[in-house]
């Protein structure tokens, strides 16, 4: 029993003095004006720049990603062409000064800029062409007098196992490896279906509404951290695709932070598939040289 009582003084004298150490710390810290926190002198530039991703589905979807749209949508309908004027009114609201989008910025920019100076001399016809970098992106730069466009996107290589990727079949592998359960835990198609069939009732503003609320974003990239799972413990190919994709949206992060001048006061448009959003959204809000801006405080006004 006296010994039990030995310890436990021993361990309170030691907590106070560890505890005494780090209150002197913080004290020298503030003294000194060394606190990386609170030092104004890091951060050198003369302002930030805002940013804003709007994250679209695929206006003329080529069946890329891993769900495949399944109900119509046609952007050169009347009706449409209305509804698509009605939300580039709103987002000419925020008034950037760049518009950057999901073209690859090496081998598409000189060619998509070359497009956008001769749509904006009237001999490059964009009416029949429903991909949303003509639609948006286009139709958008030229109602804000802006000359050029920015192709941003990049691509990222394949790193990991090489598979017969003809013959590879994802579920029996899963249940080879034990992790089918862990995988399918969560029926994100439905998720995807239901954004999906609002197409044929909702307004283009009413369906980026709910694409860019930051729950539905939060949960799209949830699906991400399922599919991790797959080779975990054998190949890693759940981790590797995860990886690549985290991969390529640094990269366009990174056309971003080379594209802007932080010597002027910009506000940058990023026009992405909304699976990116939520990665760039992060990237934007953590950098030290944005303010990240909300695209649905735009979008949900009456203007």
């Amino acid at each position: 029993m006296k010994n039990l009582i030995y310890i436990l003084t021993v361990l309170v004298l030691l907590t106070s003095c560890n505890q005494q150490k780090d209150k002197i710390f913080i004290d020298k810290l503030k003294l000194d004006n060394l606190s990386p926190i609170e030092d104004p002198n890091l951060f050198i530039g003369k302002h930030k720049t805002k940013a804003m991703v709007l994250g679209v589905f695929h206006f003329n979807d080529a069946g890329l990603d891993g769900y495949k749209p399944k109900f119509p949508f046609n952007i050169l309908e009347d009706k449409k062409q209305v509804e698509l004027e009605t939300l580039l009114n709103k987002i000419a609201e925020y008034k950037p000064t760049k518009i950057l989008l999901e073209w690859n910025r090496i081998k598409a920019d000189s060619i998509v800029n070359e497009r956008y100076q001769n749509y904006l001399k009237d001999s490059f016809d964009i009416s029949e062409k429903s991909n949303e970098v003509y639609q948006i992106g286009f139709k958008l730069a030229k109602k804000l007098g802006h000359d050029r466009i920015f192709c941003s996107d990049a691509s990222a290589d394949w790193f990991g196992v090489n598979l017969d990727w003809d013959n590879y079949d994802e579920d029996a592998y899963l249940k080879s490896q034990g992790q089918y359960k862990k995988a399918r835990r969560y029926d994100f198609d439905a998720f995807y279906k239901i954004g999906d069939s609002l197409k044929t009732t909702r307004t283009l503003t009413e369906l980026l509404l709910r694409l860019n609320n930051p729950e539905n974003r939060r949960k799209d990239h949830q699906s991400y951290l399922t599919k991790i799972i797959e080779g975990a413990g054998d190949n890693y190919l759940g981790a590797d695709n995860v990886a690549r994709w985290y991969r390529r949206n640094l990269r366009i992060f990174a056309n971003t932070l080379d594209i802007t001048d932080f010597d002027k006061e910009e506000r940058l448009l990023l026009i992405y598939g909304s699976g990116h959003v939520w990665q760039l959204r992060q990237f934007f809000t953590d950098s030290p040289d944005f303010d990240y801006v909300e695209p649905n405080d735009y979008l949900i006004s009456k203007k």
